[in-house]
């Protein structure tokens, strides 16, 4: 009969690395959470980028479309000229 081998122990620096990056995510979480005010509008607002996502084809698509949207409304604002009093 043929022996066993057991599976590679992942090294305790990866477990270590894996747990900082748990609780980073977790914090970014919170955060995120507590800016839009509850777990629902946090939610509402993941689902309404990901449709933005899928709208534009993509996060590179979305980026260049917001920044084009933003040079638009940074843009001084042409006046018309004063009209004559009559």
């Amino acid at each position: 009969m043929a022996k066993k081998v057991p599976a590679p122990k992942k090294p305790a620096a990866d477990n270590t690395k894996q747990l900082v990056e748990a609780i980073a995510t977790v914090k970014h979480l919170q955060d995120f959470i507590k800016e839009h005010g509850s777990v629902d509008k946090a939610l509402g607002a993941v689902s309404r980028v990901c449709g933005l996502v899928e709208l534009t084809g993509g996060i590179g698509q979305l980026k260049q479309a917001l920044e084009i949207v933003g040079r638009e409304g940074a843009e001084p604002q042409e006046q018309a000229p004063p009209q004559p009093q009559q």
